[in-house]
């Protein structure tokens, strides 16, 4: 043990030259790392903007003059948006009657082009003994939907009738046939359009 002691007592000047130079070595990495470029240290105008990364400059890195300069001129008031109130189309039918086996336009509303949300109700009596019907479409494609009432032998109901039209409907009827007796029938439509 003693031996390994006197060994370490027993410093050689190359080793003591080697440690100096290696704290030199580091300590002077660490003297230049701290003196690198900054921006302290830039010159205005030494650094082209194609040396620039891009999209490194953010609006925080700007002067507010600069940023000022940038802005362009304001451009013309827009026009006001829809308000979401829409007008709805409504038409009401007085009653009438439809022969036995045959069908009849109980009322037709007619809507500026467009696509609607339908509602209709129907009322209808009758001593059919099979279904009565009735018919809720939109003109030029616009889609249709049917109700039926069978009510056995006689009676009166309403019938209520949704639709959802296409594009481009001007006229929507609601329509209904009489099953094999007489019916007596009056309805309404409200459509509203779809924006």
């Amino acid at each position: 043990m003693r031996t390994a002691m006197n060994r370490i007592r027993k410093v050689r000047p190359a080793t003591v030259i080697a440690m100096l130079a290696l704290f030199v070595a580091v300590g002077g990495t660490a003297t230049a790392a701290s003196g690198l470029i900054n921006g302290k240290k830039l010159k205005n105008n030494s650094v082209p903007g194609k040396k620039l990364k891009n999209k490194t400059v953010t609006k925080k890195k700007l002067a507010p003059a600069t940023i000022k300069a940038l802005k362009g001129q304001q451009g013309p008031k827009g026009e006001p948006g829809k308000d979401g109130v829409v007008t709805p189309y409504y038409i009401a039918s007085p009653y009438r009657n439809i022969s036995p086996g045959s069908s009849l336009a109980v009322t037709s509303l007619i809507v500026p082009a467009g696509k609607y949300v339908v509602s209709a109700n129907v009322t209808i009596a009758t001593s059919a003994t099979n279904a009565a019907s009735c018919v809720l479409f939109g003109n030029n494609g616009g889609g249709s939907n049917t109700s039926t009432y069978d009510n056995d032998g006689g009676g009166q109901t309403t019938i209520p009738i949704q639709l959802v039209t296409g594009d481009g409907v001007t006229s929507i009827t609601l329509g209904c046939h009489a099953g094999n007796a007489w019916a007596g029938v009056e309805g309404d439509i409200l459509a509203l359009p779809v924006q």
